[in-house]
This record gives structure tokens, sequence and C-alpha cells, in this order.
């Protein structure tokens, strides 16, 4: 394409994938979830990707969706294999998920969590999306566009922390899903040219009002280490009553610097009255007792 495929100006469908390109990335969806079949849904997803180039249209639980196929792990797994991400995660918000649902997403990236909860959440349910990162953030509020769901999807450009002001966003070159806010005592840390950039920096609690919402029925978070400065401001300085009912919590992120590990982390949680529904390979999903 030679338009900018995330302006109002372009339009959905422009970019459906055809030839041998398109019909890989057919065959890779057509397998079920699970082993073995993902084991052939991952040679069908390499010879697509050898054939794409740019962003594709794609219609998904229901919506239809603008993704990069080799930007990040998480959009590859959804645009090829949607059947197979996070499916212990899935299944249980699928239990969860009620009329007037509140999702919150905090480092949505190109939102997999958010579409798919907002399929289910009908006319009444409401979805949160934060990314700090601009590009992720201008392609969600894109998708958010063709489908006009403007009313229950909001994507607010942000990095949430322990604290709010400005901050620096570490750009990983192969992955945006590795993205990460530069920590305190790392304002000094090397980085390659056009891989940090400035970011917005806001808490839960700010979040919460920015949004009005009245709680959250489920918070997912994933910042690459950084889940605590998420979480312990916000359990620590509102009621119980506004504390999110259950939350999906990243727990595989190994600490780097003044980081606490996921074993601390999930200890701590645990400590403030949430129960640990499952471990998977990646989270931690809790609800409160």
């Amino acid at each position: 394409m030679t338009e900018d495929p995330f302006s109002d100006a372009s339009a959905w469908g422009r970019c459906r994938p055809s030839g041998p390109g398109g019909f890989w990335l057919r065959v890779a969806r057509f397998f079920p979830g699970g082993w073995p079949w993902s084991r052939f849904a991952l040679l069908a997803r390499r010879l697509a990707r050898r054939r794409l180039s740019g962003p594709v249209d794609t219609r998904l639980w229901g919506l239809r969706l603008r993704l990069h196929p080799d930007r990040s792990v998480s959009e590859a797994r959804i645009l090829f294999m949607p059947r197979s991400w996070d499916r212990i995660e899935r299944r249980l918000l699928r239990e969860w998920i009620e009329p007037g649902f509140t999702f919150v997403d905090v480092g949505a990236n190109v939102g997999a969590y958010s579409f798919w909860v907002l399929s289910l959440v009908g006319e009444e349910g409401r979805v949160v999306a934060v990314e700090p990162d601009p590009p992720l953030a201008r392609q969600l509020r894109y998708n958010v566009r063709i489908n006009g769901a403007g009313e229950r999807m909001r994507v607010v450009e942000a990095a949430v922390s322990a604290s709010r002001g400005e901050g620096t966003l570490l750009l990983a070159s192969r992955n945006s899903g590795e993205n990460r806010l530069v920590g305190e005592g790392e304002g000094d840390v090397a980085a390659p040219p056009n891989s940090a950039v400035p970011v917005r920096v806001i808490t839960l609690a700010d979040l919460v009002a920015e949004a009005g919402l009245d709680g959250i029925d489920c918070l997912k978070v994933d910042v690459e280490g950084r889940e605590g400065d998420v979480i312990r401001p916000y359990i620590d300085g509102v009621p119980r009553s506004r504390w999110p009912r259950r939350m999906i919590v990243e727990l595989a992120h190994r600490p780097t610097g003044r980081e606490s590990g996921p074993e601390e982390l999930e200890s701590w949680i645990t400590g403030r009255g949430y129960r640990l529904v499952r471990r998977t390979k990646l989270n931690g999903v809790f609800t409160l007792t």
C-alpha cells in the first residue's frame, strides 16, 4: 500500500490477503487449537509469512481487523492461530463475562484480549485498551473505528505505572510485545536510535477516573515485569469495593534492576485476599474472594 494503512481514509478490505500468502493463512487458520495441530499451523504460518507483506485485513471473532503478520508474537498468534493462544485464560474469561462486564487491558499491544472480550460482552459491556506505543495505539483506534465500537471500547494511549508523569518506552526490535517502560534509575540506559519514545504515564487510579469506570470486572496486566507498579498502588489506595473482581497478570517475566519477581508479586496478590485460580505458562489468574 502507498497510503497510510491506519488513516481514517484507508478503507478496510483493501489489504485482503490473496495468492499463496492468503492460501497459507487460511490453512493455518483451519487447524484446531492444541497439540499436535499447532505444529501444522506453525508450518503454514511460516509459509504464509514469506508471501505476505504489510498489514492484512481479516475477519476474526465476528470483527473486522487489520493486523501485521510479522511484527509481534501476539499479533501473529491471533492472525494465524486464533484458536491456540491463551486457551485457559480465555475459557475462564468466557465463564466470567456477563451483561455489563467491564474489562481493562493494560499493555494491550494490538488488542488480542480486548477485541476477543469485545466480541462477547454485547452492547452493555465496556473494554478499555491501554497501550503506550503510538503506532500500536493508532492501530487499535483504527480497528475500533472500522467496527463502529467507539461506544463500547476505549483506547488510552499511555503507560501505567506507580506514579503519573512522563516516561520513556524502549521499543523491542523484533517483537513489539517486549516493549517496556524505562524504570526509575534507568534514565541513561543505552538504546539504539529511534528505539526510545517519550510516553505519557498514568496510574491505574488515573485510568479508572479518566475512563469513568464504576468498577473493574477483570483487569489484565502485561507490562514486561512492571506489573506490580500497576497493581500495588491501586490496591493499597482504594477501598476494597473498587478492587478488580478478577485479574490476569503476566508472571513469566524475570526481574531486572528494582523489579520484583513473579513469585513475590503472586504472594502479594494472594496476601490481599485474591485466590490463584490457575497458573499458566505466562500468567496468573486471580479472583477476589
